[in-house]
């Protein structure tokens, strides 16, 4: 590490190391600024046939990928045996960050800070219900703020579901017991978890239901975002949902609030309108976001199959 900064600086990042086959090691080094963002320089001449860590070299670096996990990803492609990089950077994702799809079969319930888009979350999620002929329930304990029912309200009364009214975690709690056999899907206040008064009403509508799916953002910053997810964490968030995922041209701020957290990562929303689903976040998702890839592009297909072969 040291020599590499000498040579390129000290924002320069080790991306892939390997053995030489004469006994030594060869790095590939790259440098983030903005005359070389989307061109990772290498410190050593890259291996014969490296062509697929170059392109996840020169992605990780462009999506701005937190340092510490770009180094693993790289390491963990050079085990692939593969020169696709759409299928060494799945893997590789696969092995160090965690994913979990939303289960709508039990109550879902919605957390995060003001303006994260829990309640278009939740309306697309009784949108998607109610077309599978699921009949779901739909509660929110944002009460107290001036629209905040009537913003929900108004796409229940489109799918003709009721919309409850929940005034505190008692209240959720009998709704989570009575509401059996459908799905239940709650939206919630917008609060801040490093307020210590906010932090009680947090835990206990988490605890009403026994865990709950964190929303933010995409575009937040990243050191801000990793601090908000793990206060979170603490209060009983067990996944992270993503948002905006639309408005956002890099995604390392993602990558690395999943990595220093350790959420799994669910589904995510990509798009403002309501009849749009979220869908399942995946490493297949990540790696062609990160590589620009659009489906179909590659010969890698996303089923999990394929990634998990590759893994093992």
């Amino acid at each position: 590490m040291r020599s590499v900064r000498e040579a390129l600086g000290e924002e320069a990042i080790i991306v892939a190391t390997r053995e030489d086959e004469g006994g030594g090691i060869r790095v590939t080094a790259a440098i983030d600024d903005e005359t070389a963002r989307s061109a990772p320089r290498p410190f050593i001449e890259k291996p014969d046939g490296s062509e697929a860590l170059e392109s996840m070299a020169e992605a990780l670096t462009h999506h701005g990928v937190y340092q510490p996990l770009a180094e693993r990803l790289m390491a963990t492609a050079t085990q692939v045996a593969d020169d696709d990089p759409l299928l060494c950077l799945g893997a590789a994702i696969d092995t160090h960050l965690t994913f979990e799809p939303l289960d709508t079969a039990r109550p879902v319930i919605l957390v995060g800070p003001s303006g994260a888009g829990k309640t278009l979350c939740t309306a697309k999620l009784a949108t998607q219900a109610t077309l599978d002929k699921a009949r779901p329930s739909v509660a929110s304990t944002d009460i107290d703020r001036a629209g905040g029912m009537a913003q929900l309200e108004a796409f229940t009364k489109l799918l003709q579901v009721r919309l409850i009214e929940i005034d505190d975690w008692h209240a959720l709690r009998d709704l989570v017991s009575v509401n059996k056999g459908r799905p239940l899907f709650i939206d919630t206040a917008g609060r801040n978890p490093f307020v210590l008064e906010e932090k009680g009403y947090i835990r206990d509508f988490i605890g009403a239901v026994g865990d709950a799916t964190l929303v933010l953002p995409a575009d937040l910053d990243a050191a801000e975002a990793v601090d908000m997810a793990q206060a979170f964490k603490e209060l009983g968030a067990s996944r992270l949902l993503a948002t905006r995922l639309d408005t956002v041209r890099r995604v390392g701020n993602l990558l690395r609030v999943a990595f220093e957290t350790r959420l799994p990562l669910t589904n995510f929303s990509a798009s403002a309108k309501v009849t749009e689903p979220m869908m399942p976040m995946n490493p297949v998702v990540l790696a062609r976001r990160l590589l620009g890839i659009t489906a179909g592009a590659s010969r890698s297909d996303a089923s999990s199959g394929c990634l998990r072969k590759a893994v093992l």
